[in-house]
């Protein structure tokens, strides 16, 4: 890829190595941004497959507008692969999913892909702590108590396609957190021909599922305006943007269970929606979930015996002299 856009590039960072925890924020906004999709996703028309590509395609150009780049050689084949994984077999099989389930059901199998995360890491023969196995489950429990009502219908078709909603989304991350981007490629080129590829295969599947193109009012446009631009192109540029940067994909996909936090937090606040106490117990294991993924191990204190030499590595790595009255005098 080459690559422009440097004012852009800059907006969003660049590839120099980000502090841990300013890329824990911009992974954790992008799903915050995620949960926003849920109330604007109701204003639009009854056509899913549609305003997907309404709300994919624009962002793709949007973002190489912002930051132009170009794949070249194997990027080629890897933009197709993770926009077929992260942009257009997800929301394909999540239309299909909401059409056969309720959403809430959907959102509470699809977020298994935290624990599908880690399962994967270990079939790629990274090494995995344990962890990251007990911590996603508490956090999913969480997700099911802020989302599933006490009767919930269940569909064979709808339930396998949340499933495989689920192995697309936890794949689509590890392999974008395993490639990266190309050398000298700012994450932002490197998102946008994702969803460009990823909107361009949606658009025979719209074609096939929903018909013609709907027409869309003005609310339904600026529902679609902030869905693409701010619950896509900034969602996306800043979650993959921490996941670029450093951000391990298992805190990643438990970062992406703060999207139904937020969904439902709107919903209280903004459609007058009740809030059960199920919810706020399931706020709580979420949240609980992601400061318990995000504390780092105590590290060991180091003995008298080590000591020495740990300063003299440390000292060596720095480059810092060491002083005269510090060496050995010959005797």
């Amino acid at each position: 890829m080459t690559i422009g856009g440097r004012g852009a590039a800059t907006m969003f960072g660049s590839r120099i190595a980000m502090p841990r925890e300013a890329a824990l924020l911009s992974a954790a906004v992008g799903p915050c941004l995620f949960g926003t999709a849920f109330l604007a996703t109701a204003c639009l028309p009854s056509t899913p497959v549609w305003n997907a590509v309404y709300r994919v395609l624009p962002a793709g150009v949007l973002l190489i507008a912002l930051c132009p780049a170009l794949p070249r050689g194997v990027w080629w084949m890897r933009s197709i692969l993770l926009g077929a994984l992260n942009f257009g077999g997800f929301f394909a099989l999540q239309a299909l999913a909401a059409h056969r389930l309720p959403g809430a059901v959907v959102a509470t199998i699809s977020a298994a892909q935290c624990l599908v995360v880690p399962m994967l890491l270990t079939v790629l023969g990274q090494r995995v702590g344990s962890r990251d196995f007990w911590v996603p489950p508490i956090g999913l429990a969480g997700v099911a108590l802020l989302v599933l009502e006490g009767e919930a219908a269940f569909d064979t078709l709808g339930v396998g396609a949340s499933a495989w909603l689920a192995i697309l989304s936890a794949t689509g991350m590890v392999l974008t957190r395993r490639w990266g981007a190309p050398p000298g490629v700012h994450p932002l080129g490197a998102t946008a021909w994702q969803m460009i590829a990823g909107g361009l295969l949606l658009l025979p599947i719209a074609a096939v599922v929903d018909g013609a193109p709907p027409r869309l009012s003005i609310g339904q446009l600026s529902a679609t305006i902030w869905l693409s631009a701010g619950a896509t192109a900034l969602a996306f540029a800043l979650f993959f943007g921490g996941l670029y940067r450093g951000v391990p994909a298992t805190t990643a996909s438990r970062l992406m269970l703060l999207a139904p936090v937020v969904a439902t937090t709107l919903g209280w606040t903004i459609a007058h929606q009740s809030l059960r106490p199920a919810q706020l117990a399931g706020i709580l294991l979420v949240l609980t979930a992601q400061l318990v993924g995000l504390a780092r191990p105590g590290e060991p204190t180091p003995s008298p015996s080590n000591k020495a030499a740990a300063v003299r590595r440390w000292m060596a790595q720095t480059r810092v002299p060491v002083p005269m009255e510090w060496k050995a005098r010959p005797r």
